[in-house]
């Protein structure tokens, strides 16, 4: 399905052809709130450029990471609270809770995932035309 909007790069914010993002729950739910609070039009089609494809593989490389460790803090302070709280169960609904916070203090450095043809190398793969000989 090819959509009929002008492409944009989200990163250097120009008017270019590019890698389309992949919409996810993330966007979806804030073109919903955006849709739904403002009177806005979404005239761009979120793509990367080719001139930013390495920054946006740095960004995506970093929001992963800082999501995984934002998780990891988030359980480790759930568990100790139900430890120290002697396994109450009201300390499993906070972990919970914490958790939560955890993920959508994790989202601030949101970088969304593109939607790279099948085949195309992932990240800092090299391709077969790379290679020195």
């Amino acid at each position: 399905m090819m959509d009929k909007r002008d492409p944009r790069c989200m990163i250097c914010n120009e008017q270019k052809p590019g890698i389309d993002v992949r919409p996810d729950s993330v966007i979806n739910t804030l073109r919903w709130l955006n849709s739904h609070t403002l009177k806005y039009k979404n005239k761009y089609r979120p793509v990367v450029c080719r001139e930013c494809f390495q920054k946006y593989l740095k960004a995506r490389k970093s929001f992963e990471r800082k999501r995984t460790s934002y998780l990891i803090i988030g359980v480790l302070f759930s568990v100790v609270l139900f430890v120290t709280s002697r396994a109450d169960p009201w300390s499993i609904l906070a972990g919970l809770g914490i958790i939560a916070l955890m993920y959508l203090l994790s989202l601030i450095n949101y970088t969304p995932e593109l939607e790279l043809p099948r085949g195309a190398p992932q990240g800092g793969a090299k391709r077969s035309g790379d290679a020195t000989r």
